[in-house]
């Protein structure tokens, strides 16, 4: 099966071309927030390095957030009009926390946090057990403001040691107070050969919207009205 992997859940967008299950190629974006004007080039940018007409792609895998509002509505809108241009191409989503989890190293841990940033002062993050990568907690904002934030993420339950992944690392180092019980790992931002994990399912193409989370952050402009 010849496989379209994307990540574009966050500021960097990633492509790649997998034959079942195996990378061919990948390529990243060479800046951030160049999901909207780069995203289609980068895929035939894969391709090409793949030798893979897109006519010979059976499946497109997305990273389903949560992320960037924007990013994540380029992702899903890109994807859809690949489906609908090539008929019998499935589409089949990955949670980006959840694949950032099965990326992490969990020697000597009991838990994996995976996080990516949200808004000022918050990540996006989920618990996974270490040895099975089993969704221990449910995608939710980590609120580091909140002097309460590390008992929150299981209701109270001892997290044991925890390494913690993803970008949204640096903002909890900053948070932390000396509690040795956290330690911090690659993979240090979400991509597309991640995307390989074995969380995936297969929305109706249709339907599908990913997991904002998060309404999209709108700032209302200090221009003068002209009325």
């Amino acid at each position: 099966m010849m496989q379209l992997l994307l990540e574009t859940a966050t500021e960097v967008c990633s492509v790649a071309v997998a034959h079942h299950d195996r990378i061919l190629a990948e390529v990243t974006a060479s800046a951030p927030q160049q999901h909207a004007s780069h995203l289609t080039l980068l895929i035939q940018e894969v391709l090409e390095q793949a030798d893979c007409p897109i006519t010979e792609l059976e499946e497109v895998v997305l990273s389903d957030g949560p992320g960037s509002y924007t990013s994540l509505r380029v992702g899903a809108a890109t994807v859809k009009g690949l489906c609908l241009a090539l008929p019998g191409l499935q589409l089949s989503v990955v949670p980006t926390l959840a694949a950032l989890a099965w990326a992490a190293p969990t020697d000597g841990v009991d838990r994996i946090l995976a996080t990516v940033n949200s808004r000022r002062g918050e990540v996006y993050g989920q618990v996974f057990a270490a040895d099975t990568r089993a969704r221990e907690s449910e995608v939710m904002n980590v609120r580091l403001k909140d002097s309460q934030w590390r008992g929150k993420l299981l209701n109270g339950r001892g997290l044991g040691k925890i390494r913690v992944c993803g970008p949204g690392q640096d903002r909890i180092r900053e948070v932390l107070d000396g509690d040795n019980a956290f330690s911090f790992a690659a993979p240090l931002a979400p991509a597309a050969r991640f995307l390989l994990a074995p969380a995936r399912r297969r929305p109706a193409v249709a339907a599908y919207e990913p997991l904002y989370l998060n309404p999209p952050f709108v700032t209302q402009s200090k221009k003068k009205s002209l009325l």
